[in-house]
């Protein structure tokens, strides 16, 4: 649909903004009625095809306000005069006009002036009644029409129709384009605006154009630097070896290119950028596009603005004057200024750095001191290359702004604008056709988090002033203008456990309006609510990246396996995602993890079928349910199609325990019994002397209360009894009083390590509980400093679903169950300097076990009306060990089938049927065949008891993870 028809003010077609009574003012289109009385409140906000009002009327809400000394006011007064709204705002004496330029199927409000002080004036404030999907009948969007316009909200389709302007960029000429018409409508009219707007760089490669471009459909793979104009055939191969057509250059190594500088190595690339131009023309004649990977503003520490002169230009976060001059040995910078403040904590998360500038020389300094006399010391003088130089008293100190390692630019400098501009250069000079602007997640360090949008915003126009043509874009976060230049969304982070449960997590975020990647606290409502969804609020083509495949290595990491793919592929033909491999397609790679080769095949054959859009809307809904599994065949007559399949764990913690007996449910027909056993790392014994003691009873109060869900109490107390009659134990007790719900009915008691502990050789835990078998949930949690870990957590379940003492070996990081529950985020920890990457912590970032600084008892999942108490004995940090079983057998009612083989940990078996049992190493190498005896089991319609039994090492328990494999009919697909 075209969308056109400009209404001057004196001539309004089908669009009436004018009294509707003497009180109130009426904003009319073809598609909505938004009625605001005199005051400035907001009455309604009706569609006109169903009279639906959407306007969000729990609270009162008024149309604009502004903000005078850091205090909101609220609009007072609204009147017309022919075009113009005149605005004002109590007794602070602010009036503001704005102008009302009438469209046809829209409406633009520009700010005409601002009379009086202040510092920022929000003249459309709309909250709607939407959930901004587009399976609602109706949808709204705000467009910003110029930089220093600020709209919360990114498109397409919104919540709360919001436009604010401020006094440090500028208020006149703010403007806001309010489009309101059915879902399937708003991109063409989106496409129509922004083709007119004079202000915002055109992009027919993004946005409200990204659907129509194959580029964002498609899949790439990472490459780091090898690829050259001699390789280029075999990166060429590797594309085809995954099904993949597109490659993301991801540079910032000292053998590839330096961020913000942009040098290449000279050694594989002597003549710079020409020979990348060579290399995308020989991409692009195979089919093949190329991905320019910057992080974004971000300047390489071994960069030519850096090292040997560093730039004036690089930002700083605060300026001190020398108090006394500073020789060439000096190692102490004094200074008159006070340091209180300055940290000298570090790390990739973290915005900080220990690096001054005085001069043309940087200093790294080791702390300060916060009373005077005011130093930086421990000072290593003339870091990254620079001269080291003496200094005058009065001279001029800086401490350089640093997050992600590097070093960012002044964002009003020329040099801000001139790595904006080398960006765009070398796109369009090698022919890039698109562009990766990672790192922008961080833009927060230009001006602060309440600027992140103006100036991340600045730096993206730039580059887009410059391109020709503007080519697709990705972004490692989101901003309202940052839409019209994205062709995808969205990218994380690779899991490394969790894997299916982390892929739904994945699946239902980029459908909500969160726009940070891995922030998302969404549990399983959630979950279930959003991921089958066909698409989210901003209506763009989806991606299922980045990923990585991973072989055995806990208890951070657990191996990836065929099935862990077949889910991820699933889910990327459902939502007609790609996926971005980090790695693992290498030749070398492969050769060192042989696993790799067969997952590589699988994601081939579903990236073919999904790029030729081979199953129907019918399929891709079932595919896209969290939780459904299935696997992908091909039937006698070529035709490909699916099997539903189940993938059913249980983690065997001993064979002498009753984890060796447990109920699977079979929903498809009987069926023989298909398995894999995986032997897990085993701990060393309770009473090992390498343990290490982590809960010292001598002293409760170093356990203090970190914090609680509302409606949650409890305490931690010395337990009059002994733990089995030896030892002394906890006594951990908390009851709710309903107003949370129970799966988010936590609280949390913490203990911190001062040194830190290093737990390097003692990964696992060991603990006795006495449960009160009420079935909450008891979760031990590690953490790691957040500036090594950006705030991992080290959890360990155990369910109270047992009464009396119980022994509990704690090896694995819990991941997958993780999202079952609500829990805080960084919140609790106010203390905190990193994001809240909410779902990595869980799925992603490692405990550092060298590196332990908190023990954590926390409480999930607590009756309502009840109180819950159990006994912790001596928690222990145990030596993880070699394990091993031999000779498994599984029992199924009277049909028992024995594996004669001994399975190592890190090794697993696989049994599909007498003929195909084999047996495979930590990396996935098959070791040898393996000939079961007995009779295979039949794994009958509904439960089945299942016993494994087998003989372990005398001196630890054997663990293991049993997955019961069973399959359903086949689809009937309607083609």
């Amino acid at each position: 649909m075209k969308y056109t028809g400009y209404i001057s003010a004196f001539f309004i077609l089908s669009f009436i903004w004018g009294s509707c009574s003497p009180k109130n003012i009426l904003l009319e289109t073809d598609y909505f009625k938004y009625s605001i009385a005199g005051d400035g409140k907001n009455l309604y906000f009706t569609d006109k095809a169903t009279g639906v009002d959407y306007l969000d009327t729990e609270t009162i809400s008024k149309c604009a306000y502004i903000t005078v000394e850091g205090i909101i006011h609220e609009v007072t007064k609204v009147s017309l005069n022919e075009n113009h709204l005149t605005m004002e705002f109590g007794d602070t004496g602010v009036k503001a006009a704005l102008e009302v330029i009438h469209f046809k199927d829209r409406v633009t409000l520009k700010v005409a002036s601002v009379t009086g002080q202040i510092e920022s004036l929000t003249f459309l404030n709309v909250p709607l009644k939407l959930e901004g999907q587009s399976y609602e009948p109706f949808s709204a969007c705000a467009l910003s029409m110029n930089l220093f316009t600020h709209v919360q909200q990114v498109p397409a389709l919104q919540t709360h129709l919001w436009g604010t302007c401020y006094e440090r960029f500028g208020m006149e000429e703010a403007e806001v384009t309010l489009v309101c018409l059915p879902p399937d409508e708003i991109l063409a009219a989106i496409r129509d605006v922004m083709s007119k707007a004079k202000d915002i760089p055109l992009s027919t490669a993004g946005g409200a154009w990204a659907q129509q471009s194959k580029e964002g459909y498609g899949s790439y793979i990472l490459n780091y630097g090898s690829l050259t104009e001699k390789t280029v055939d075999e990166w060429i191969e590797m594309c085809s070896d995954v099904g993949f057509k597109q490659i993301d250059n991801h540079g910032g190594r000292e053998d590839f290119f330096k961020f913000g500088s942009f040098e290449l190595d000279k050694k594989k690339w002597p003549e710079g950028w020409e020979h990348f131009k060579r290399i995308n023309d020989r991409l692009h004649e195979a089919g093949i596009s190329s991905i320019f990977h910057t992080y974004a503003f971000f300047i390489d520490k071994d960069s030519k603005y850096v090292t040997p002169i560093p730039n004036k230009s690089l930002d700083y976060y605060k300026s001190f004057t020398l108090a006394e001059a500073l020789e060439l040995g000096d190692n102490e910078v004094v200074v008159q200024e006070s340091t209180k403040g300055i940290s000298a904590v570090t790390g990739f998360h973290v915005s900080n750095s220990r690096t001054i500038r005085i001069g043309e020389e940087l200093i790294e300094f080791n702390n300060v001191t916060e009373n005077p006399p005011y130093k930086f010391t421990g000072c290593k003088r003339g870091a990254n290359g620079t001269k080291t130089s003496t200094h005058k008293v009065d001279s001029k100190v800086y401490h350089l702004k640093e997050q992600f390692g590097r070093f960012v630019p002044g964002p009003e400098t020329e040099l801000f604008d001139k790595i904006a501009h080398e960006t765009a250069e070398i796109v369009n000079k090698c022919n890039f056709d698109g562009i990766y602007f990672d790192a922008i997640d961080a833009s927060d360090i230009l001006g602060g988090e309440e600027n992140f949008w103006y100036f991340g915003t600045k730096f993206l126009i730039k580059v887009a002033e410059h391109l020709n043509p503007v080519v697709g874009m990705e972004m490692s976060s989101m901003s309202h203008h940052w839409w019209h230049y994205r062709s995808r969304w969205q990218a994380w982070d690779t899991p490394r456990r969790g894997f299916k449960r982390f892929v739904d997590i994945h699946s239902a975020a980029i459908k909500t309006d969160e726009y940070e990647h891995g922030y998302w606290r969404g549990h399983t409502p959630l979950i279930n609510k959003f991921a089958p969804l066909e698409n989210g609020s901003l209506m763009l083509p989806l991606q299922l990246g980045w990923w990585s495949n991973f072989t055995w290595n806990p208890p951070n990491t657990e191996r990836t396996f065929p099935d862990d793919i077949e889910y991820l592929c699933c889910k990327m033909i459902g939502n007609n995602a790609g996926l971005a491999l980090l790695g693992g397609f290498q030749k070398n790679e492969i050769e060192r993890n042989p696993a790799f080769k067969q997952l590589n095949a699988i994601i081939k054959q579903y990236e073919e079928l999904r790029l030729k859009n081979y199953f129907g809307e019918e399929v891709k809904k079932l595919l896209r349910q969290p939780g459904d599994e299935y696997t992908l065949f091909q039937e006698e007559n070529g035709d490909w199609n699916f099997t539903p399949i189940s993938y059913e764990k249980h983690k065997v913690t001993g064979l002498d325990n009753s984890t060796t007996n447990w109920n699977i449910n079979n929903q498809f027909d009987s069926q023989p019994l298909i398995l894999r056993i995986e032997t897990l790392m085993s701990a060393k014994s309770y009473d090992d002397p390498n343990n290490i003691l982590l809960t010292d009873l001598s002293d409760i109060r170093e356990f203090s209360l970190k914090g609680a869900a509302d409606g949650i109490m409890g305490t931690i107390n010395i337990s009059t009894e002994k733990m089995l009659e030896s030892e002394a134990s906890i006594a951990f007790s908390a009851s709710s009083s309903g107003k949370s719900p129970r799966e988010g009915s936590w609280i949390c008691f913490e203990k911190n390590f001062e040194p830190w502990l290093n737990l390097g050789n003692n990964q696992a835990l060991g603990v006795w509980i006495k449960g009160d078998g009420k079935g909450e949930l008891l979760n031990l949690r590690l953490e790691t400093p957040e500036q090594f870990s950006a705030g991992v957590r080290g959890d360990h379940f155990i369910k109270i679903d047992f009464t009396g003492w119980k022994y509990f070996e704690l090896v694995e990081i819990e991941s997958s169950k993780f999202s079952n529950y609500i829990w805080p985020g960084k919140e609790i920890s106010p203390e905190s300097v990193v994001k809240d990457l909410f779902v990595y912590k869980s799925y992603l970032h490692s405990v550092q076990f060298d590196k332990v600084n908190k023990l954590q008892f926390w409480y999930n999942n607590l009756p309502a009306g009840e109180e819950a108490n159990i006994l912790i004995g001596p928690v222990k940090a145990l030596p993880l060990a070699t394990g091993f079983i031999e000779n498994p057998s599984v029992t199924i009612g009277n049909e028992k089938i024995v594996f004669p083989v001994r399975i190592e940990s890190g090794m697993y078996l696989e049994f599909r049927s007498v003929d195909d049992c084999k047996l495979y190493g930590p990396n996935g190498e098959f070791l040898k065949k393996v000939k079961p005896e007995g009779t295979v089991p039949i794994l009958k319609n509904g439960s089945n008891k299942i016993l494994l039994s087998g003989n372990e090492p005398d001196v630890m328990n054997c663990r293991l993870q049993v997955t019961v494999i069973s399959k359903g009919s086949p689809l009937k697909i309607n083609n």
